[in-house]
């Protein structure tokens, strides 16, 4: 089950930046039909669009999927979410180079895709004009994105979602409406990065990550803007009583005429106000709780093993003094090793060799075992599927592109050769 939102780029090379984060680290899968790695995409893209009176370089698509069919943590599934998200772009862009970059960082860790595709047919060398609304459009008989998806998600025996009437407004959809450069973008680049680090648990972890951005360099060496969150509780209209968040940030430039530039979070995005903070920060929270509870069980886990493995190391020891061979287990069969001690300390031989006065003792669900290795066994299988197709789908696009080069190179070595005179 995914959903869709779309915007235009007026600069890949910002978007691309964005996308894949600084050092590349944003991604954690990443499909590119441009080689050259980072920035190869964005120079294609200025490339093919700088002659031309195009407004837009690339077209730039979100594809969020649920975690109840792919889990983040999980690599094979990352991987399918980035093949799907590159046989979305061919599906509605089969003749244009695309970028995909998967993320899990966003809110609720859920996996999601970010799909560029440079704004120009290879093949008719003009801009592209499908799939730029969300829903079908009447005029021309054009599907919108949701419903390319839509179809997509049936190919592969995926859920689909109900018809969305808005989509979810929150940063990475509002980005594209402020200005490159401008300081608007900049302070809600550096809110969602700050959202975004585990340590924001809460408001005050919020500020102390954004604190610390604050003693960070940028691109051009010098120390970045300094940026504040400012809190306070309206006091009339229809928002009384509530609470409400400004971001202040350093104006070396004057864009405000001011010292500082001011905006509510609010006309930011709605992730940045209280109330969607609180999602991030119960996320965090939540995670770190988890993490808490793992430690706490692996170390209860080990310490039960090193007292049954001790426990069967002396009970060996008190049996060698035992004369008697049929009160001692390990006359009957080889002493257990401590590995296998702790298994069971584990509680991983559920319902083996139990006894009349343990037979009270839940055992294992072996038919509820078997379904979930089965469900296991079509997952796997249903990836490797999908690796293949998109597979597939990567070396035609890569084969086309090759016919367009060699095609390309046939004319211009025509169109040279009649300049030399050695067509006639």
């Amino acid at each position: 089950m995914s959903t869709t939102h779309y915007s235009p780029s007026a600069s890949a090379a910002d978007t691309e930046r964005y996308i894949r984060g600084k050092g590349d680290e944003r991604g954690v899968a990443v499909t590119c039909d441009v080689p050259g790695g980072p920035g190869a995409f964005a120079r294609r893209a200025q490339a093919l669009t700088q002659n031309t009176k195009r407004d837009v370089e690339a077209l730039h698509y979100r594809q969020s999927f649920s975690d109840e069919e792919f889990d983040p943590t999980r690599p094979e599934d990352v991987q399918r979410v980035n093949d799907l998200g590159y046989q979305f772009a061919k599906k509605m862009h089969p003749r244009s180079d695309c970028l995909v970059v998967t993320h899990t960082d966003g809110r609720g860790g859920k996996a999601h895709n970010h799909v560029l595709v440079i704004n120009h047919n290879n093949e008719t060398g003009r801009a592209l004009s499908d799939y730029r609304t969300f829903h079908d459009r009447k005029a021309g008989n054009q599907k919108g994105v949701q419903t390319a998806n839509d179809e997509l998600m049936r190919e592969h025996g995926l859920s689909v979602v109900k018809r969305l009437e808005h989509a979810p407004k929150d940063w990475e959809l509002r980005r594209e409406d402020f200005a490159e450069g401008g300081l608007d973008r900049e302070m809600g680049d550096r809110m969602s990065a700050a959202l975004a680090d585990p340590r924001a648990t809460d408001k005050a972890g919020l500020e102390a990550v954004i604190a610390e951005q604050n003693q960070q360099l940028g691109d051009d060496g010098d120390r970045v803007p300094r940026m504040r969150l400012h809190t306070a509780v309206s006091k009339r209209g229809k928002n009384v009583g509530k609470e409400t968040w400004t971001l202040y940030i350093e104006d070396r430039r004057g864009e405000s005429g001011r010292a500082e530039r001011r905006k509510r979070t609010s006309a930011l995005s709605a992730d940045f106000t209280p109330e969607g903070a609180q999602a991030f920060f119960d996320y965090h929270q939540q995670q770190k709780e988890q993490e808490h509870e793992r430690s706490a069980r692996q170390a209860e886990a080990a310490e039960r093993a090193e007292r049954i493995a001790a426990a069967a190391w002396q009970s060996g020891h008190d049996g060698d003094l035992d004369l008697d061979p049929r009160r001692r287990r390990g006359a009957e069969r080889e002493d257990r090793p401590a590995g296998r001690a702790a298994e069971e300390a584990g509680g991983l031989r559920e319902g083996h060799g139990r006894g009349a006065g343990e037979a009270h003792r839940p055992g294992v669900d072996l038919a509820a075992v078997r379904r979930h290795a089965s469900a296991d066994r079509e997952r796997r299988e249903q990836a490797e599927r999908d690796r293949e197709h998109a597979q597939r789908v990567r070396e035609e696009s890569r084969r086309e592109a090759a016919e367009r080069r060699l095609a390309e190179f046939d004319r211009r070595s025509a169109e040279e050769s009649r300049g030399y005179g050695l067509g006639d």
